[in-house]
């Protein structure tokens, strides 16, 4: 019988210290296989999310079955989608990366006649695939989801006027792995030594 624990309640608070909650890496890169452990240079974070968090959709389509009386005996899985979706609250460098892919967004850096400057080029084009790891925190407790192959699919409106910050939201479409997954989630509940 299972049993009720509230230390297992766990909310979605980004683990960002200096860097971003969000990382990405060239698919291929070794992905980290537990929500602690360091993950490898390779991997470069954005900053701010904004504060709708982020949010994973699943989307399984079944066809029925039905017997010669028409009554419905079995459902298949006819496709199977999964999705990450965040608001990117930074107009930088990185962040346009993420949105739009590095290949669509150059930079200049500062110098003493004008402050970094980055161009994007916005065109009918889909960023490349890459890794994608998303680090959460809740006190000790720790929540990494890691997408082996995600290509950004989607930039929905992105709003400029002067009584909100302009993000940049973003949805992610994660592929099967060669072990068919598209998506990790690892979780550490911090309890070091309890059950040991």
């Amino acid at each position: 019988m299972a049993s009720i624990d509230v230390s297992k309640v766990l909310v979605g608070a980004p683990d960002q210290a200096v860097t971003g909650a969000i990382s990405d890496a060239p698919v291929g890169t070794e992905l980290p296989t537990d929500a602690t452990s360091q993950m490898g240079g390779a991997f470069k974070s954005s900053g701010y999310v904004s504060d709708d968090g982020l949010e994973l959709t699943t989307d399984r389509s079944t066809n029925d079955i039905h017997d010669w009386s028409g009554a419905n005996i079995r459902k298949i899985l006819k496709s199977f989608d999964s999705t990450l979706a965040w608001s990117e609250a930074q107009m930088s460098y990185e962040s346009l990366c993420h949105a739009f892919g590095s290949e669509n967004v150059t930079r200049e850096p500062a110098n003493a006649q004008h402050g970094e400057r980055v161009t994007l080029r916005v065109n009918a084009s889909l960023p490349a695939a890459r890794s994608w790891v998303f680090s959460m925190k809740d006190g000790d407790a720790r929540i990494r989801i890691v997408v082996p192959n995600g290509q950004v699919t989607s930039v929905d409106t992105i709003a400029f006027n002067s009584s909100d910050a302009i993000t940049l939201p973003i949805t992610l479409s994660c592929y099967p792995d060669v072990s068919g997954n598209s998506i990790y989630i690892y979780v550490d509940d911090g309890k070091v030594g309890v059950g040991a």
